[in-house]
């Protein structure tokens, strides 16, 4: 009888093997090829298999990279001469991870999948900032967006600005002035706090708070290359409250680093 392949959609959480799930160690052991991005640390390579394919197919702005198309195409072909594939995916594959558009094409080849999801950068970046993204008094709700795209849709502004909750926006950092001004123009606080966290988990894990003002004027820094997530609301503000040995540049994550 012909082995019979299938492929795992597996979360690799913010970038450290350290939050992998059990569940993702467990398969990723057992891989004959891995197909994983860009946002995850070098160091995930000492957990593949010797004997497993590997297949770099990250996406980074400006940089050549696989497509969406053969990213999929690759899964099927691989999955249909019957390996084991495990398709490794920053933070969890359903948010900002195009993990339902290889789902669509999994379920178009009638490959057999298992979806096994991630700790996402969403929750990842605000625990290694040091603040909550839900707060009795201060945030009952979280608006997830992407920064590419918020400008050239039919965005309003006006419900947009009178959010009451967290923003977290994801690929925000060319676009952040802009948004930042959009959402003062309509009523927006310009003192309402903001953070960028970027390469959440690791090492090089840099973090930057400031205000919407600021944002509005002059945009916010990036250090690197790496991924980065947007935070604008009143929690962002608990960050020193809580911890006030975070401004003398001590991390509240295990990991990471201040700015």
């Amino acid at each position: 009888m012909e082995k019979r392949g299938k492929v795992y959609l597996v979360g690799a959480g913010p970038g450290n093997p350290d939050l992998l799930t059990l569940r993702a160690l467990r398969i990723l052991e057992k891989a004959e090829v891995v197909l994983y991005d860009a946002l995850l640390d070098p160091s995930f390579l000492e957990y593949f298999p010797r004997t497993a394919i590997a297949h770099y197919v990250g996406k980074r702005a400006g940089q050549h990279s696989a497509t969406q198309t053969e990213i999929q195409d690759l899964l099927v072909k691989y999955a249909t001469s019957g390996k084991i594939v495990v398709r490794l995916k920053g933070g969890d594959p359903f948010l900002f991870g195009r993990g339902g558009e290889e789902l669509e094409a999994l379920r178009a080849g009638g490959i057999d999948y298992e979806i096994v999801p991630g700790v996402s950068s969403l929750t990842g970046g605000s625990s290694a900032a040091g603040f909550p993204l839900t707060h009795r008094g201060l945030s009952r709700q979280v608006l997830i967006m992407d920064g590419h795209t918020v400008l050239n849709e039919d965005t309003d502004w006006n419900w947009f600005a009178k959010f009451k909750g967290t923003i977290a926006l994801f690929m925000g950092t060319s676009s952040i002035q802009k948004i930042a001004s959009q959402l003062i123009d309509h009523g927006a606080d310009p003192e309402l706090p903001l953070a960028l966290v970027e390469n959440a988990s690791l090492s090089e894990q840099k973090i930057v708070t400031l205000t919407l003002g600021d944002a509005a004027r002059n945009g916010v820094p990036k250090n690197g290359t790496g991924p980065g997530i947007i935070y604008i609301g009143a929690v962002v503000g608990l960050r020193s409250k809580m911890d006030p040995s975070l401004l003398d540049g001590q991390s509240h994550f295990p990991f990471g680093t201040e700015e």
